[in-house]
């Protein structure tokens, strides 16, 4: 039986652990720390606004409303900078508990104008951040200090909001606090970041004027980019295909193949767009591989065989940093597992191998037995999908197995995938 002193020692250290004292930070550190803090989080809920946002009118209103949720600021507007006469700062839309201090009120960014020389006025004329510290003693805010006291307003930041190409700043971004001096220089070149998305948000949308403009040119842009990059995904791949022309035409035919079992299965047509691109350039790892291997017209010895295999690996290191939208180089690197666990590089079996590279191994076998290679003639379409029933459930996935068997009889539509050029 253990001894009640045989515990002592535990509950004393856990007492005096709990006991212990963490000094408090001193208060101008504390300050400053929840200053950044009030900013960081106004950053960031903006920040996600910015990206919901779909209008002028959403994006002003949901930014502002963002940033006067947090800590001290009771106010956020965004102001545009008119070419008339008096240079009006015109009220776009603003949010907070303040918002009433916006009613009739006169900015101007003209530097002879009294109501030019507040934070709003100096930002857009200098293309600078102009900073209240202290709405009671700041001569430039002058003509609003009692209508800012009304609201209980004590300083304030302006920060010009760019415009591409234009003369002034497209308008300003102005926060307002209930406590002096809340913006350092840290929360300045956070709202001068935030104040660069606005104005990329707002010319975004104003060039397109209606939503539906908009939708469309993003569409459009989606597509030139897609299309940019799978004629740069197909000229790597012919790339490859000129060091190993007796497979001229195999990454290309298994990613027709891949696509038409992908769209058997109801694979969306971004998901098949994937897989093609994936496709098209599973087996770049071989520019590792000596050419006189790749076109060795013997059976290989071990050594060569595993120099070959290591394609797979190359082939994944070569795309891993391509920021592709898709985990293409994880397609690519997977494509020679196998399901009981005797594929390679890693072994991987079952749900461990994504279902675009069991796809991509299936598409990989047809082709590679029904046309010809160096080694060997082609052995046709019938030997490629008795093999690949025969593996079906134990290496192959069978579900992929039988869509390639429904495309098969499907008006010669396989056969013609593997006659492509």
């Amino acid at each position: 039986m253990y001894s009640e002193h045989k515990f002592r020692p535990h509950n004393v250290y856990m007492e005096t652990n709990s006991q212990r004292k963490i000094d408090p930070l001193p208060p101008e550190i504390q300050q400053e720390l929840e200053k950044r803090g009030w900013a960081l989080s106004a950053l960031s809920e903006a920040a996600a606004a910015l990206a919901r946002a779909d209008s002028v009118d959403l994006l002003i209103q949901e930014v502002c409303a963002a940033i006067a949720a947090q800590g001290p600021y009771v106010l956020a507007w965004v102001g545009k900078a008119e070419d008339d006469e008096n240079k009006t700062v015109r009220v776009l839309g603003g949010a907070g508990s303040a918002l009433d201090y916006l009613k009739d009120i006169t900015v101007s960014w003209s530097e002879f104008n009294i109501t030019g020389l507040g934070p709003g006025g100096a930002a857009i004329r200098t293309q600078k951040s102009s900073v209240v510290v202290d709405s009671e003693t700041d001569e430039g805010f002058l003509s609003w200090r009692i209508r800012a006291r009304e609201y209980g307003i004590r300083s304030a930041i302006g920060c010009p909001i760019p415009d591409s190409g234009g003369p002034h700043p497209f308008g300003v971004l102005l926060v307002y606090s209930k406590a002096p001096n809340a913006f350092g220089s840290s929360e300045v070149q956070l709202f001068e970041s935030l104040s660069q998305e606005i104005g990329f948000g707002l010319r975004s949308i104003e060039r397109q004027h209606k939503l539906d403009d908009q939708i469309h040119e993003k569409e459009q842009t989606q597509e030139r980019l897609a299309d940019a990059l799978r004629s740069t995904i197909e000229a790597m791949s012919r790339t490859m295909e000129w060091r190993d022309p007796y497979t001229a035409g195999h990454q290309k035919r298994v990613a027709l193949i891949s696509v038409a079992i992908a769209r058997r299965l109801g694979f969306s047509e971004e998901a098949a767009q994937a897989l093609y691109m994936a496709a098209m350039v599973h087996d770049i790892g071989k520019v590792s591989v000596p050419a006189e291997i790749l076109t060795k017209p013997t059976r290989l010895t071990d050594l060569e065989m595993q120099m070959v295999q290591g394609h797979v690996e190359a082939g994944y290191q070569i795309l891993k940093d391509i920021p592709f939208p898709w985990p293409i180089a994880e397609m690519v690197r997977q494509h020679h597992e196998r399901l009981d666990g005797t594929g390679y590089p890693n072994g991987l079996s079952g749900d461990q191998i994504c279902i675009e590279s069991r796809i991509l191994a299936v598409a990989d076998t047809i082709e590679a037995m029904a046309t010809h290679r160096p080694y060997r003639p082609a052995r046709g379409l019938v030997a490629a999908m008795d093999e690949i029933r025969a593996e079906a459930g134990t290496k192959l996935d069978t579900k992929v197995v039988d869509a390639a068997f429904e495309l098969m009889d499907e008006q010669n539509s396989l056969q013609n995938l593997i006659l492509a050029e």
